[in-house]
Order: structure tokens, then sequence, then C-alpha cells
């Protein structure tokens, strides 16, 4: 069976390759393009395979807040299987790439006939609500230097490989700080050799060295995802 490089899609399509297969769309985004609104109806659940989604929090002052990040590892909109028919979250995409979508329709109705998805749907569901708990503490208490080097962590594990293409400007806006203090930091991790970040495209060198600069964030989420997902699926993201 082909792998669709999404691991909850190939779940589903473990239990009804076909359905499945008659029922995927191809879709795709890029830098700034909007997948969802908060009150809007839950239409498609979105299976990246590349690139990296932002949901996001959008405050009175029109600053965007990063609560989770969702790439090849998840699904956008799994919660339409628990009876959640509405978007209650901003989601952007902030690294272009391109995915499946299915009709919530056929993913609810494949979900209502297999058991072990429903389960694998909730635990993705749950995942985003984990992170999105851990992104708040993480905003409140840690400096910003060691949340920087913890996003470069993340965003590296979801794309898998090669570089990050995200500027300065938008990471500062995530992260909720001033692009002078993202540029400041990027520079000095730079100089220190762990990092090439040049015209929006970051390069990560060294990767064990970012790690010992980073806060606890990246590892305790990683650490939760093992725990909750299947080690194969965990593992096929690393």
């Amino acid at each position: 069976m082909a792998s669709y490089n999404n691991a909850i899609l190939d779940a589903l399509c473990a239990s009804e390759p076909e359905f499945v297969k008659e029922c995927v769309r191809p879709f795709s985004f890029v830098h700034g393009d909007r997948l969802a609104e908060p009150g809007a109806p839950i239409e498609y659940v979105f299976f990246p395979q590349s690139g990296l989604l932002s949901l996001v929090v959008e405050l009175n002052t029109g600053e965007q807040i990063e609560a989770a990040m969702i790439g090849r590892d998840g699904a956008l909109g799994a919660s339409v299987v628990h009876g959640a028919p509405l978007w209650v979250s901003t989601c952007i995409a902030q690294i272009a790439g391109q995915g499946l979508c299915m009709d919530a329709a056929d993913v609810v109705a494949l979900a209502q006939r297999h058991q072990s998805l429903r389960s694998q749907l909730y635990a993705q569901e749950q995942y985003l609500l984990v992170q999105a708990q851990q992104m708040a503490a993480c905003n409140a208490r840690h400096h910003i230097p060691a949340r920087l080097c913890s996003w470069f962590l993340r965003a590296h594990d979801i794309i898998g490989h090669g570089d990050l293409y995200v500027t300065q400007e938008f990471l500062a806006q995530l992260l909720g700080v001033q692009r002078a203090s993202v540029s400041l930091i990027a520079g000095a991790l730079q100089d220190e050799g762990l990092i090439q970040y040049r015209r929006g495209r970051l390069s990560i060198l060294d990767k064990d060295g970012l790690a010992a600069k980073a806060c606890g964030c990246h590892e305790r989420l990683r650490n939760h995802q093992r725990q909750q997902f299947r080690a194969d699926t965990v593992e096929s993201v690393g």
C-alpha cells in the first residue's frame, strides 16, 4: 500500500484504502494563506504532506500568536469527527506546502466505521490542546532566545528535512516579540555556527547545539507525542 506521506491519512487509508483513494483531493498553500476562520463550518479535513500550518490566536490589536503547529504528522479539522462542526481557531500557512484533503462528511463516516480511527483522530486533537497549553506556559515563563531555539527545532522536526523558509517578521509575530529581538538572537546563533539564516531561509547546522540552548518545551512535546501516538507514527516524523 502506497504511503500518502501523512501519518493520520496513512492510518485512515490502512482501514479502507479504496474509499480514501476515491475521496482525497489535492490542495496546496503558500505563506499567509488562511485555511480556517473561527465560527466557519468545517467542510474539509486537511492532511499536509509538506510545509507547516499554524493555529493562531488573534488579538484585538491584530497580533497573531501561535498556539500549535500542524504538519505531515497531523491533520487540520479532525475535531469534526467528535461533534465540533465549526472552526474554533484561525489557521495560517506558515511555510508553503501541499497535501490532500477530504470532505468532512467522508472523514466522519470513515471514523464511525472504525473505532481505532476515532481514537487516533481524538489523540490528534488532544495533541493540539497539549501544544496550546505548553505554548501558553512557554510564552509566559521562558526567555526569548530559548523559545526561538525551541521553535526552530519543532518546525524542523515537522518538516523532516531541508531548510525552513520563514521571515524574521513572521517569526516575531508568531512568538509575540519584536522583530529586532529575533534578528539579534538569530545573528548570535549564526555566529556560534548553530544555524545559517539568510533572506528568510533557515538551515540548522548543529541540532544538538541548538537543543542545548532551547527551553524544555520542544522535548516535552516530543515525549508527549511518543506516549500518545503509536511508535511507528512518531518515528516517521522524528
